[in-house]
């Protein structure tokens, strides 16, 4: 089980449960039938933010989450200065960059260092993430985003790409594919081995959210009262993350050309991001927040994640929030008819464990922000 998360925080009298998502698979003795899912995920649990002052959400929200807290803080503070019609200065804006980009690679690297390696039998090497660990919560300045940036590019040297990021970023087609079919290293292999399952399919993908589209956004957020809970694009469900971001890559259009769009292409696309994240930390280049306000008093924050586009959409009142909403990107792809039920729904899978592993597997590529549980019955 991935992220086995099940913490409840307080909020004055007020207390938070992260829920859990509640995964069914209904297997016929060759194939998986039929996939159902179910969030236990609290509805409403952002309205204990609403009718509060503004500066104490923007202390708390931070403290909310137990994942990606710096991205879900960095999102509550540009949708509130949209709604008062500011924007941040360049030096906030790129130590959020910064933050962002750091967290990310936490995320990434513990996904390719101690999870995936897990669900696949292979070794786990949490040991190879305590430094870096330590140096992205003590990194607040520049300098200090500098020295994690020098360390992750060790690491992954090291542990992930057997050459610096930067040399594997430049590999050729046929370089790229003997570096993969080699195997030397725990993730090439794994790589490999994600090819032959063909686990998943390609599913429509979440654009990038421009600001220019963002008031549109914002108004369905603030008028369908469901949005947050099934969000839709275009009226159908979308998979967020790094595979709809690099799905225009060189090296996705000819993955997903010759392997098809399953859990190994959205694996190469997290390595892609994470390949280029020191230099992120360096030199934030990459737009990875934008803003938009449809009207005075709203405010919508658009926050690129490791798990994919994050929605904060705020709307104050006399100092205070009026309405809260979050749009995560767990909510987009593991929408009830979303990209992990449409990937797993006919994979072939001889017994309940494979079924179960499948599951896992293409769960990890999509990355929930909460645990999970998975039940398998005879259709």
């Amino acid at each position: 089980m991935l992220l086995v998360i099940h913490e409840t925080l307080r909020i004055g009298k007020k207390m938070i449960a992260e829920g859990k998502l509640e995964i069914e698979i209904a297997w016929d003795g060759k194939r998986i039938a039929r996939v159902k899912i179910r969030s236990t995920r609290p509805a409403a649990a952002y309205r204990v933010l609403e009718g509060r002052p503004v500066e104490e959400v923007l202390r708390r929200v931070p403290l909310l989450f137990s994942v990606c807290g710096r991205a879900q803080g960095v999102a509550a503070a540009t949708a509130v200065e949209a709604a008062r019609g500011l924007r941040a200065g360049e030096p906030a804006r790129l130590a959020r960059e910064r933050a962002i980009a750091g967290e990310c690679l936490q995320e990434y690297c513990w996904r390719m260092l101690i999870d995936l390696p897990a669900l696949l039998g292979e070794a786990a090497r949490p040991g190879e993430l305590a430094d870096l660990r330590r140096r992205i919560a003590a990194a607040d300045e520049e300098f200090k985003w500098g020295d994690v940036a020098t360390a992750a590019e060790e690491l992954l040297e090291r542990a992930v790409f057997d050459m610096s990021p930067g040399a594997w970023l430049k590999l050729r087609p046929a370089a790229l594919e003997g570096w993969i079919e080699r195997g030397e290293s725990p993730t090439p292999r794994l790589l490999a081995r994600l090819r032959r399952l063909r686990l998943g399919d390609e599913f429509g993908l979440l654009p990038w959210l421009a600001e220019a589209g963002l008031p549109a956004l914002a108004e369905r957020i603030g008028n369908e009262p469901n949005f947050a809970q099934r969000p839709t694009w275009q009226e159908r469900p979308a998979e967020t993350g790094a595979l709809a971001r690099q799905r225009a890559h060189p090296a996705i259009e000819r993955e997903v050309a010759q392997h098809g769009a399953g859990a190994a292409a959205r694996m190469l696309a997290r390595l892609l991001e994470l390949a280029q994240l020191p230099e992120q930390l360096r030199e934030p280049r990459a737009s990875g927040i934008r803003s938009a306000s449809p009207r005075p008093g709203i405010g919508i924050a658009a926050v690129e994640t490791a798990r994919g586009t994050l929605l904060h959409w705020v709307e104050l009142a006399e100092g205070r929030v009026l309405r809260y909403r979050i749009v995560a990107p767990t909510e987009w792809n593991f929408h009830p008819k979303g990209a992990f039920v449409r990937g797993l729904g006919g994979c072939p899978v001889k017994s309940e464990i494979e079924a179960r592993g499948a599951a896992g597997l293409l769960a990890h590529a999509l990355d929930p922000c909460v645990a999970y549980e998975v039940s398998v019955n005879r259709a």
